[in-house]
């Protein structure tokens, strides 16, 4: 058997340039041209088979030409240096008029600017320069203003005079931009813009006008733009151009500011991004048509494409107000009619619609419109179990079909609610089977039918099923937190999400990414986030996050357990740092998944449930009697107390209602989370009472611990007593301290993990997190009367390491330390998550990966590797003297191939070469192997490529590890100094990664060949120029 290792990727060789003939006469001039254009081309032609690319010095020199003439250019130019008003350029000077001077500013390390103060004072620009500029220029300039809002005054004005001018207004508050050939009458362009921090002090701006288009900058920042004022430079007659000055003279005041290295271009560089279509999509919109019984509401919501277009907000209308009306994207219907509503961007007039259609809520109308809202639900590309209800809103019944069973379930019409615990709200449909990575996405067709009465209504619905993505093992963690109960703290948003992971595979390694800054500031809703909570979906490929909305330092404590948010915000991410929200296609929005007689909705967590082929998504929160929320329900103590609740979701945009009640014992608790070890679900919850909760619970504003066998199992009262079958049993209180409790299994080859390699951190938010060491083999075999709690030395600090238990110093925990979640990842999601910021987004890059060859008489199997030990897929092209096929590899990274009858009684080079995969998350590598394929009377054996005696290779050598690849015409040795990778490659296996296709003795044969004959075309042509130059 034959072996060979390769890495990396395969070089692509790309031709750039065109190479003409030379003529065979002419001048001597035109014969040394020629005669050196030949040496030229042989240098070239050696270039290009050495694998070097080149490319036309004058090719290169037209491209940059043509780039330089599309860049604004330079006009004026005016530092003030040495108190002049002379235009470094020499063509536009400017004149002072009304004791306008040039002034030193300490604040500007004492450089000089010019500077108005007022009164007469302006600066005025020859006539000529805009004139020269036409209607495309940009200015750039720095300045501070002086003047207050006071909106008349002008800060630059160029034209007429007050009839016809373009002006740029700014105060210490705000700035506008304008274009007028009617006076005020008819102005166009950037209205009243605010900015902050503009009170004298200094800022770089940029005023650009292309045509009609028009924009303003503030220190590269966009801050204002029109796409369209109708009007151009040309329209306002003259150029008259004054700065400080208005048009409307003494009806104005001149402004009182300063401005320092004006610069005028001719021409303007304006690439904003605009609106270029809308869509509307919502809860029961189906084809773009909507069915609404009368008196009940829908949301509706624009989406804007692109998404970083400028100006992404729409103008709502409805065509008849009396059948249902429209405000902000909410509808409520009002009389039967149909009737379309319309959104319209502001910026570009881009438009969508949905027709309405309202009814009086009969068997049809529910039977309709609950069927459009289950179809609605569905996405049509998935990773997830759907969201498949089986009961709708308006007392429907719901069955589902699928066209492929194996790939998503339909309905069971047997299905049976369990004894304890939560129903299926889907009864058995939705369940998704995803193809095995590499074996590509699947489609299905659902076929949805709602009964109501005797009306039934069915709709189909084809989805697509995604592949499984690659599988990564935990090589890293992550976390995410907030900062603090302060709108702002230390200059940074206190309640925000932050984001933090470790260095490598150690739990204690935590440091901060984004430069110390939040990851998601909310800007809806409450425009807080707290207690943020993270989790993989059960898949594994990615990641969801869910979090508090909730400001606290808008409002106090009380108010916000009694009017606190009903939502939730929820987004998701296949790298930690790049996150969507989950209900994106709603707008940037939080979820509202609590009732409306709740008083808050805190702490979110979310743990899958196999039972119910969902995620559990549980909250603490407060009762009311009523929906106005102003009376809560007492608990056992007398006053208002927190309960937990739970919804279930399959996508965490689509949540089941109403919530149910899931922690109730009539006293106050908080803060639940959950983990499995076994077939047992185990929760740390926080008593969020003062003293006592009960007859067990005594420690106050502690943690304690409980299991069950059933995730969704409702507690009322707490004690060891309670069956875990059914209920949850209490294992241990002031197990942790305070509030916020997480829990995380330590990755394999942490340095903490104990021998049996089940090692955890259990902690809690007591001024920052509070890390306890165990293990789930301790926790499991702890009880009520053998509390893990009470183990000696459980709550004194010391030092983390394998085996510790109990109390561990806070050395490398998260900053900021205020409560969140931790979650493992793969080595590659921490090292992005580290180089990630804001302003410099990155991606996880593509990971190595090797492929190794070994022959076996004529069968030749290639083994793809990946670098971080996870799954692969794609294809392996084998090739070899003139034969190829292509092999997709196995789940176990596998293909094998068998040389064709041709090649039998031949020694030949066999390549192997690993292309990726479509998803990219892993490099090609390839290989060669010299096989000596046996005739076909040959037992199979194949000779040891190298070797001229035939000698056989031992089939259980590993590969390349002895004198494979050693033969008389090679040096070297079975280290393949090529492949970099020393021992374990068999000489003669190339790697092409780096090298090229030069790696092998062939190429090297071909390149000293051509070069060879390059070389002589050079002595040629040089022979042939000395004797004709003579």
């Amino acid at each position: 058997m034959s072996t060979g290792v390769g890495t990396g990727m395969r070089p692509e060789y790309k031709e750039s340039g065109t190479y003409a003939a030379s003529p065979n006469h002419g001048t001597k001039k035109q014969y040394a041209k020629t005669a050196l254009a030949s040496a030229v081309s042989a240098a070239t032609l050696l270039a290009v088979c050495a694998g070097v690319p080149t490319a036309l010095a004058a090719n290169e020199s037209d491209v940059a030409a043509s780039d330089t003439t599309s860049q604004p250019q330079l006009v004026a130019s005016y530092d003030f240096t040495g108190g002049s008003t002379k235009d470094t350029t020499g063509h536009y000077d400017i004149t002072l008029q009304g004791g306008a001077k040039v002034e030193k500013y300490g604040d500007r390390n004492n450089n000089e600017a010019l500077s108005l103060r007022g009164g007469s004072q302006y600066a005025q620009l020859p006539d000529s320069l805009f004139a020269d500029l036409g209607n495309s220029f940009t200015m750039e300039f720095t300045a501070k203003s002086r003047h207050d809002d006071d909106r008349h005054h002008f800060t630059f004005a160029v034209g007429k005079d007050k009839s016809k001018y373009l002006a740029y207004y700014m105060s210490t508050t705000n700035f506008r931009m304008i274009i007028s050939d009617n006076m005020w009458n008819n102005e166009h362009g950037i209205g009243y813009t605010d900015v902050s921090n503009n009170n004298n002090i200094w800022h770089n701006w940029k005023l650009a006008v292309d045509g009609t288009k028009m924009a303003v900058y503030r220190d590269g920042q966009l801050v204002g733009f029109n796409p369209d004022t109708t009007l151009t430079v040309s329209d306002i007659g003259n150029t008259v151009a004054y700065i400080g000055k208005s048009p409307y003279g003494s009806d104005d005041k001149n402004w009182d500011g300063a401005m320092d290295d004006i610069r005028f271009y001719k021409g303007a560089d304006i690439n904003i991004s605009e609106p270029q279509s809308v869509s509307l999509s919502g809860e029961g919109v189906v084809d773009g048509k909507l069915t609404l019984p009368v008196d009940e509401t829908a949301k509706l919501t624009a989406t804007v494409s692109p998404e970083d277009a400028y100006d992404t907000s729409v103008q709502w209308k409805s065509s008849d107000p009396n059948v249902v009306t429209v405000d902000n994207g909410t509808l409520t219907a009002v009389a039967p009619g149909v009737a379309t509503i319309t959104a319209t961007t502001k910026l570009g007039g881009k438009s969508a619609s949905v027709a309405v259609t309202v009814k009086d809520l009969d068997d049809a109308t529910r039977a309709q419109v609950d069927l459009d809202k289950a179809i609605s639900q569905v996405k049509t590309t998935t990773s997830e179990n759907l969201p498949l209800v089986a009961h709708g809103k308006h007392n429907t019944s719901i069955t589902w079909k699928s066209a492929n069973e194996q790939l998503i379930s339909g309905t069971k019409t047997d299905y049976k609610a369990p004894a304890v615990g939560a129903a299926d709200p889907f009864e058995g449909a939705g369940v998704v089977t995803r193809p095995a990575y590499g074996k590509g996405n699947a489609k299905t067709t659902l076929t949805a039918t709602v009964t109501a009465g005797d009306v039934t209504r069915s709709k189909d619905i084809e989805v697509t099923v995604l592949e499984h993505t690659r599988a990564v093992p935990d090589g890293a963690y992550a976390a995410v937190t907030f900062l603090s109960d302060a709108a702002s703290d230390g200059g940074k948003v206190g309640e925000a999400l932050y984001e933090s992971a470790t260095d490598g595979n150690n739990f204690f390694s935590f440091s901060q990414i984004n430069n110390g800054n939040p990851v998601i500031v909310s800007k809806s809703d409450t425009k807080g986030l707290r207690d943020p909570y993270v989790l993989k979906s059960k898949d594994g490929d990615k990641f969801y996050m869910i979090a508090t909305d909730l400001k606290v330092s808008s409002q106090g404590w009380g108010q916000n357990q009694q009017y606190g948010s009903l939502k939730i915000e929820a987004w998701e991410s296949t790298d930690m740092v790049n996150w969507v929200r989950t209900n994106a296609e709603d707008g940037d929005f939080g979820i509202k998944v609590n009732d409306d007689n709740a008083g808050m909705t805190w702490a979110p967590e979310a743990f899958w449930d196999d039972s119910l082929g969902a995620y559990v998504v549980f909250f603490s929160t407060r009762e009311y009697t009523d929906n106005t929320r102003t009376e809560a329900t007492t608990g056992k103590n007398g006053y208002a107390y927190n309960e937990l609740r739970y919804v279930i979701t399959r996508d965490f945009r689509t949540f089941t209602e109403p919530t149910v009640q899931w922690q109730d014992t009539g006293y106050s608790r908080i803060d639940s989370t959950v983990f499995k070890i076994g077939d047992y679900y185990y929760r740390l919850t926080k008593n969020e009472e003062s003293g006592a909760a009960g007859e067990y619970i005594k420690t106050g504003k502690s943690t304690f611990l409980e299991r069950s066998k059933v995730l969704t199992a409702p507690t009322t009262q707490t004690s060891p007593n309670n069956d875990p079958e059914t209920s949850w049993q209490l294992l241990d209180e002031k197990i942790l301290p305070f509030e916020g409790p997480e829990a995380i299994k330590l990755n394999a080859g942490d340095p903490n993990q104990n021998a049996k390699g089940d090692a955890m951190v259990i902690m809690a938010d007591s001024s920052g997190y509070q890390p306890y060491m165990t293990s789930e083999s301790d926790i499991a075999s702890h009880n009520w009367n053998n509390r893990l709690s009470l183990t000696e030395g459980w709550h004194t600090q010391k030092v983390a390491g394998p085996g510790v238990t109990g109390y561990v110093f806070d050395n490398g925990m998260p900053t900021p330390k205020r409560h969140g979640a931790f979650v493992n990842v793969p080595a590659a999601v921490a090292t992005n998550m580290h180089r990630w910021s804001a302003e410099n987004p990155t991606t996880i890059d593509a990971v190595d990966s090797t492929t190794t060859v070994i022959a076996d008489g004529q069968q030749i199997t290639a083994t793809v590797a990946a670098a971080d030990k996870g799954t692969v897929a794609g294809n392996v092209v084998f090739s070899a003297d003139g034969w190829s096929e292509t092999v997709a590899l196995n789940e176990q990274g596998v293909a094998t191939a068998m040389l064709p009858a041709s090649l039998a009684g031949k020694k030949v080079a066999v390549h192997a070469a690993y292309d990726g995969y479509t998803d990219g998350l892993v490099k090609a590598s390839e290989s060669s192997l010299e096989v000596s394929v046996p005739d076909k009377g040959d037992s199979g054996n194949t000779e040891q490529p190298g070797k001229d005696d035939g000698a056989q290779t031992d089939p259980s050598d590993p590969a390349g590890s002895h004198d494979a690849g050693k033969d008389d015409a090679q040096a070297g040795d079975g280290d393949h100094a090529f492949d970099g990778h020393g021992s374990g490659a068999q000489a003669g296996a190339q790697s092409q990664s780096e090298f090229g296709p030069l790696a092998s003795t062939g190429s090297v044969v071909a390149v000293v060949v051509v070069a060879m004959v390059a070389l002589a075309g050079v002595g040629i042509a040089m022979q042939l120029l000395r004797k004709r130059v003579r």
